[in-house]
């Protein structure tokens, strides 16, 4: 039964991420060519900190991620979907921490601002592409 308001589609959590992947890659290649390994490397490590949790967020949040692809949609499924983002959020959090420590004991050749910038930058990104896609809808 169709209510009052038109369907929601699944919102764009992929394509805003696989758009903050080739920006970070392409500035990693570019950094490569110019700064050296060690610059490039740290940059995309960066950015890889935030896009992969901001898509595991994006997918889990919106239950796009794992068994039966659930769409929660109307007020019934209101409180599966606020526990639905704790989780997202919960999970978003964890694979930051565990990706910045493990950035750090593992990688020898790092350049700690320019990991910390490229993060951060990613994140600026993100913000940038999600309102550029909510204006244009």
């Amino acid at each position: 039964m169709a209510g009052p308001f038109p369907p929601m589609g699944n919102p764009p959590v992929v394509k805003i991420s696989l758009i903050q992947l080739a920006v970070v890659l392409l500035a990693a290649l570019a950094l490569e060519l110019t700064l050296g390994r060690t610059i490039a490397l740290s940059a995309l490590l960066g950015g890889t900190l935030c896009v992969l949790p901001n898509m595991y967020f994006g997918l889990r949040a919106f239950e796009l991620l794992g068994a039966g692809h659930r769409k929660l949609r109307g007020a019934r499924a209101s409180q599966r979907t606020v526990g639905s983002f704790y989780r997202a959020e919960t999970g978003k959090f964890v694979m930051t921490l565990v990706g910045f420590a493990a950035v750090f004991a593992t990688v020898r050749t790092l350049n700690p601002a320019v990991l910390f910038i490229s993060y951060g930058l990613c994140v600026i990104l993100h913000w940038i592409l999600v309102a550029r896609l909510h204006t244009t809808k």
